[in-house]
């Protein structure tokens, strides 16, 4: 019994990862070319650079909303399409100082916590991906392993292997029981129509 159950959370659990992993390779497909793959209004990108320590430290998990322009207020950790050159239109995450607009256009002045200066360009509202609403150094440094192959097969491929022999075995034992219940059940038939002829020839007699 205790195998059985086991054998079911390991089913379960396969089975949600697949879904997981195929909904969010779905999201990153369909995304269009310029923006950021998102699911259901959450993207979710790893902390590069210090910039933003110690609020943020490098190497973190960060779970960005999306956000209307409106709704951002200064204090607000926004991430966005830099406008500066020599990151060449990537995604950045800094702390929003002011907002400011310019010909009727909102603007936001930005500059990382530990950088001694404000950002030199200001950040349209139409590049704007979200406002952060979560940050995990420990879930960042996972995922940041998980991005070596030895560990993702270990950790991910290895477990799915298992789950296949193991249902690879169990459809084996369930054929193998199929044929042998099979098997049984002709001998029987055979031997009843033996012993039935028997008896029929012990009547003629």
């Amino acid at each position: 019994m205790k195998t059985r159950w086991i054998f079911k959370l390991f089913n379960a659990a396969a089975i949600a990862l697949i879904l997981v992993s195929v909904f969010v390779l779905l999201s990153v497909v369909l995304t269009p070319a310029g923006q950021v793959p998102q699911v259901l209004g959450y993207s979710v990108f790893r902390v590069m650079t210090g910039s933003m320590e110690p609020e943020i430290r490098e190497n973190s998990l960060l779970v960005v909303k999306k956000t209307p322009p409106e709704d951002i207020v200064p204090g607000d950790v926004i991430s966005f399409f830099s406008p500066d050159p020599m990151l060449e239109g990537a995604v950045n995450t800094h702390r929003v100082v002011r907002i400011e607009k310019e010909n009727g256009r909102i603007q936001f002045i930005t500059k990382g916590d530990a950088n001694v200066i404000e950002d030199t360009y200001p950040v349209d509202a139409s590049a704007l991906v979200g406002k952060a609403v979560f940050k995990s150094y420990w879930l960042g440094k996972t995922v940041s392993l998980l991005a070596n192959p030895l560990v993702f097969g270990i950790i991910i491929l290895l477990p799915l292997l298992i789950i296949l022999l193991m249902n690879l075995y169990r459809a084996v034992r369930i054929a193998a029981d199929i044929a042998k219940k099979e098997e049984e059940e002709a001998v029987r038939k055979a031997l009843e129509e033996i012993k039935a002829k028997q008896n029929a020839e012990h009547e003629q007699i």
